[in-house]
């Protein structure tokens, strides 16, 4: 048989299931679970000054009815655009869901979104108000639309409720604005049913069930909110919102993950590295937002961890595909999802073969239908799909990212055909940045990209001074410093959009064609120097560690102890998080935490934190763990348990006896039956039973706690029952014959142990050696 040669084209396609294709809203959506499921715990806060709080599926959908009854009352309806801007909490996701229950759209914003870019974004979405804090209400007193205290529309209701009223699963669901590469941000809108369907399609393949616990620790700017709240939703499983302080924390975060019984956690890569102990309650781990490390696939794709990779750009609703991430296998982005399809092509729209590479279009379901008031960037990035076999397969995003389709079908990416880039989690337009630094007093060009410097992606920018030719490189003037261009910047962009460092250069390196030579910068060495001489002197052994660790992490900025970590010197979550790692590594600094850091701000507090005896450290300040508790109900199943395996245990530890017993018995039944012969096959039979008893021992400690990892746990919990066996299991095995012979080595290595060379254990009394 001849194989065929004719090329395969690289298009792939989902499972078809049009049993997932409802045209439904959201508000529907979640109203289905409230019927199903009322006394379901839906939302648990921990908050760090009122304690946890929690709301019912029932209690959840009342608030929200009054949430959307004060909406509909203040003219609101069907299809326009409500802003969010709320503080993490309850509150915020009540906010949310009452503004899908009018049938309205939310527009969120990040809690650090400067006031300049919120109005820019309502303006250009014509939203109809913005729903806010009270507390922020005179920050707000400059926006154009009406702004809504989110307490008063959580006031009782006087008059019947209002009710939405011709809703459409075509109306828009809700709008998020990314970067826009002409320094302007621009908006995407994604339709009631795409949303829907999106949830439903992404399940098929997660499997989150009503009976898991889902972390909530994505800001509900960041799309990814969505698979943590609104497939909570769809399915009935309760949300673990996060306190602020713990979101930001490697250190306590996975022990909060242990504590609370978290069993889902989705999560950028970048999160999930920093995590210093495994968190074995976690059934599913969904990471998403930035390229995936195969480091990071080795280290946590264990037995009793399921671990997807997701992909997808806003415009595709979420995500669009899917990867089961296992052990000695490449890093790809999947699959598409049911309903979903990829293809590959190149620069003039003509379908690529497999293994070829050019930019990624998705179509399906899931596409947007183009940006908010952008007919000419629409046009330019959304099309109609001329391989369509469904309606639904009509409309196609051509996504910027260059990806290759291999045999197995699934998708590698590549990087970017353009200047996107993506940084913890959120994307970001190069362009935006340059158009805002060229607007600054003082700079005629500027270029900025992203690096990795001491092992972590940093945004640096070069700018070139006004009149470079003459211009005295030397001699920094106050409109270029790095803190005075950082703080002029954090009014009109995100903090993550931010640039980390910025180095003044005589020329931005262009190729031919006049475009700005991104590969020369990413290799121009960075020679900025500090000036020293604007720096603090360090009074005591506090600042002087502090100011080491900060040279580090920013080396291109003085050391002022009235300088702030994140306004001034452009600090964030992960650089917070390196700084308390730096600091603890010398004991006298132990006790800081992230938490610190975010209460204090300046470098000069955060040294006076530092300078605190442990013992005079106020732990209530920083988010702690709670207290074990003792379960009724857990240890009443697990009591039920031990009681029921405890007749089984007995046996085990009788039988040694009676096994030879028994032997003798049977082999002196008739008088000429050799009493010499039975002793000798009873005695034999009893040394069996000694060795049998290792073997069980050694495989009841393989079954339950092979994967067991160092962690707390919940007292009477599954992996206390597992352990509980293990321990009464290698009970049967007489390790006191072996006590300080070598054959006690193999005994314990056989359970896990290492042991070294030329080491002698006399002692019997190591229970799970491992």
């Amino acid at each position: 048989m001849v194989e065929s040669t004719t090329p395969v084209r690289a298009i792939v396609r989902g499972e078809n299931r049009p049993d997932l294709l409802k045209h439904e809203v959201l508000a529907d959506l979640f109203e289905e679970t409230v019927n199903r499921s009322p006394d379901q715990v839906a939302l648990i806060f921990q908050d760090d000054v009122m304690g946890q709080r929690t709301l019912t599926y029932k209690q959840l959908n009342q608030e929200a009815d009054l949430i959307a009854h004060h909406l509909i009352q203040h003219g609101v309806v069907a299809g326009q655009i409500v802003g969010l801007w709320l503080p993490r909490g309850i509150e915020l996701l009540v906010a949310q869901l009452g503004i899908a229950k009018a049938g309205a759209a939310w527009l969120p914003f990040d809690t650090e979104t400067p006031v300049d870019r919120i109005i820019v974004c309502l303006e250009d979405a014509n939203a109809a108000g913005l729903v806010s804090d009270a507390n922020w209400l005179p920050k707000l007193a400059t926006v154009p639309q009406a702004v809504w205290a989110v307490e008063s529309l959580l006031a009782p209701a006087t008059v019947p409720f209002n009710r939405r009223k011709d809703f459409f699963s075509s109306h828009p669901a809700y709008v998020i604005y990314t970067s826009g590469s002409t320094g302007k941000p621009k908006g995407i809108v994604i339709n009631q049913g795409s949303i829907c369907h999106f949830l439903r399609s992404e399940n098929a393949m997660l499997g989150v069930q009503g009976t898991d616990k889902v972390y909530q620790g994505f800001s509900t700017a960041f799309d990814m909110s969505f698979e943590e709240i609104w497939i909570s939703y769809l399915v009935g499983a309760t949300l673990w919102i996060a306190p602020k302080s713990l979101t930001t924390d490697p250190d306590a975060l996975p022990l909060a993950l242990i504590e609370n019984e978290i069993t889902v956690l989705h999560a950028v890569p970048t999160l999930l590295a920093l995590f210093s102990i495994d968190v074995p309650n976690l059934r599913i781990i969904n990471l998403g937002g930035e390229m995936c490390p195969d480091s990071l696939v080795e280290r946590w794709a264990l037995p009793h961890h399921q671990i997807f990779n997701t992909y997808g750009p806003t415009e595709s609703t979420v995500s669009a595909s899917l990867a089961n991430l296992n052990r000695g296998q490449p890093v790809t982005i999947g699959k598409p999802l049911p309903n979903y399809g990829l293809l590959v092509v190149d620069d003039q729209f003509n379908l690529l073969n497999v293994g070829e590479t050019g930019e990624l279009c998705i179509f399906g379901m899931g596409v947007a239908d183009g940006y908010l008031g952008r007919p000419d960037l629409t046009a330019e990035k959304f099309l109609k799909n001329p391989w369509a076999e469904t309606p639904e397969e009509e409309k196609l995003y051509k996504t910027g990212d260059l990806a290759t389709l291999n045999k197995r079908g699934q998708i590698a990416l590549l990087g970017r055909a353009d200047d996107q880039i993506k940084i913890r989690g959120f994307r970001v337009e190069l362009g935006e940045i340059e158009a805002v630094l060229t607007e600054q007093t003082g700079i005629g060009t500027a270029a900025v990209l992203l690096r990795n410097e001491d092992g972590m992606d940093q945004l640096i920018a070069f700018i070139v001074p006004d009149g470079s030719q003459e211009h005295d490189l030397d001699a920094k003037t106050e409109s270029l410093s790095s803190m005075v261009l950082r703080t002029k910047l954090r009014e009109k962009l995100p903090p993550y959009m931010v640039p980390t460092r910025f180095e003044v250069i005589e020329k931005v390196p262009r190729l031919l064609s006049g475009k700005i030579d991104r590969k020369a910068l990413r290799v121009l060495p960075l020679t900025t120097v500090v000036d020293r001489g604007t720096s603090d002197e360090p009074t005591n052994p506090a600042e002087i560690a502090l100011f080491g660790v900060l040279n580090k992490l920013f080396p291109n900025a003085p050391n002022q102890l009235s300088a702030d970590f994140f306004d001034d010197l452009g600090g964030h979550s992960l650089l917070a998080a390196r700084l308390v790692s730096g600091l603890r590594a010398t004991p006298a600094y132990s006790h800081i935490t992230i938490n610190d850091l975010y209460a204090q701000r300046r470098i000069g507090a955060i040294a006076a934190k530092m300078s605190e005896q442990p013992e005079q450290y106020d732990e209530g300040e920083a988010w702690q763990p709670e207290e074990l508790q003792d379960h009724t109900l857990r240890r009443f199943f697990c009591g039920l348990g031990q009681l029921v395996l405890l007749p089984f245990l007995i046996s085990l530890h009788i039988l040694q006896w009676l096994a030879p017993f028994f032997t003798y018995h049977y082999l002196t039944g008739n008088p000429e039956d050799s009493r010499w012969q039975a002793i000798g096959i009873a005695l034999s039979v009893f040394l069996l039973t000694q060795v049998i008893g290792f073997f069980v021992s050694i495989l009841g400690k393989k079954l339950l706690l092979n994967n067991l990892t160092a962690g707390r746990y919940p007292l009477w919990g599954s992996v206390y029952f597992r352990w509980w066996l293990a321990d009464r299991l290698s009970d049967v095995a007489p390790v006191h014959l072996l006590s300080g012979s070598s054959l006690y080595h193999w005994y314990l290595r056989g359970m896990g142990a290492k042991i070294g060379c030329d080491v002698s254990i006399g002692s019997v009394h190591i229970r799970m050696p491992s």
